[in-house]
């Protein structure tokens, strides 16, 4: 093992994290795929991160609502398809939508669902309430079609 370019490596990495807090993007260095996904998703609907990083049941309010974000990361061998959610049937809440990036965070797959919809969408796997991505076609949204694109295409491929 070469410790030089680990130490190298690992520096610029510990600085990467550290820019994109100041700029906004992350609020800190935990969870980067949640963060990363929250920060899209504002930027394209011009909304408004919610203040504590534990809200419950909503990330980002919009002039069209609150929206319960979920944002995944899968390499291309991984074959599970659904998002866990936890929820309330009277949860403050009006969409949710979950992105799906590869592994090197190339936006793969984009889902809106009108809070009313995924009630009868959740089902129960195992010990965990989850929302199966191959249930969600009627609410798939092309990449192309998504608003700010130019925002968009920092994770075109």
């Amino acid at each position: 093992m070469d410790t030089i370019e680990l130490k190298t490596a690992l520096n610029n990495y510990f600085q990467s994290l550290k820019r994109l807090q100041d700029i906004g993007v992350t609020t800190n260095k935990k969870d980067f795929t949640s963060q990363i996904g929250e920060w899209l998703i504002e930027k394209i609907y011009n909304g408004q991160r919610a203040e504590s990083g534990i809200q419950k049941y909503w990330d980002i309010e919009t002039e069209f609502g609150k929206i319960q974000v979920k944002t995944h990361s899968k390499s291309k061998t991984t074959k599970a398809r659904w998002s866990a959610i936890k929820y309330d049937i009277d949860s403050n809440v009006d969409f949710v939508v979950i992105i799906v990036f590869s592994e090197d965070y190339k936006l793969n797959e984009y889902y809106k669902i009108p809070w009313k919809n995924c009630l009868n969408l959740i089902r129960r796997n195992k010990d965990r309430d989850v929302l199966m991505w191959d249930h969600l076609k009627d609410f798939k949204i092309e990449i192309e079609q998504l608003p700010n694109q130019e925002v968009i295409s920092i994770f075109s491929n």
